[in-house]
């Protein structure tokens, strides 16, 4: 269920580049994601072009290309329930996403083709995301997805909210403190 807003230059993307790299960068994190191309997966899994005018985006202090790199500016912020992607999947998604940018903008696959794309990972804490005016949470959303309560996507998980509940108990916090897996599946 990732969502993605992609920042980049007024102008520097077309309409065709836009539709190609949404559709990589969907394949890409429904892969590292572990929700499967479902409709359910599609459905929940969002892109966004958020364009920025020229003389708005500064880099070295300066808004004149001069610490640009060949493939552009480029900002990706990338949302996902927190405790799904360990630190490798992480690392994955920041390497594929840069990729998908480099590609789909021709720059080549000099070294320093990419040095201007950033890609942040960010997680929402379990609770926090709704759709259709209900809470979800990571193990309802993966039920929803057809994940049958064994599947290896929902290890890590799993094993990421037993250690958070521990660290909680030991602190006292209270039993519904946002931050807690909702559901257990």
């Amino acid at each position: 269920m990732p969502m993605v807003t992609v920042e980049h230059l007024a102008g520097q993307l077309s309409a065709p580049q836009k539709a190609e790299l949404a559709e990589e960068l969907t394949q890409i994190l429904l892969e590292i994601e572990g929700g499967g191309d479902t409709p359910f997966g599609r459905a929940s899994s969002w892109v966004r072009f958020r364009e920025v005018e020229q003389g708005d985006w500064f880099v070295g202090g300066t808004n004149d290309g001069t610490h640009v790199s060949a493939s552009g500016l480029f900002l990706v912020e990338i949302y996902v329930p927190e405790g799904l992607l360990d630190q490798d999947r992480i690392s994955q998604a920041h390497r594929a996403t840069t990729d998908a940018i480099v590609h789909v903008t021709n720059a080549g696959n000099a070294p320093a083709a990419s040095t201007s794309v950033w890609v942040q990972v960010f997680e929402w804490p379990d609770g926090r995301m709704g759709a259709g005016g209900n809470t979800s949470s990571l193990f309802r959303i993966a039920k929803r997805a057809g994940h049958p309560a064994e599947h290896p996507v929902l290890e890590f998980p799993r094993a990421y909210f037993a250690a958070k509940d521990r660290h909680y108990e030991a602190a006292g916090f209270p039993e519904k403190t946002s931050g807690r897996a909702l559901d257990r599946y």
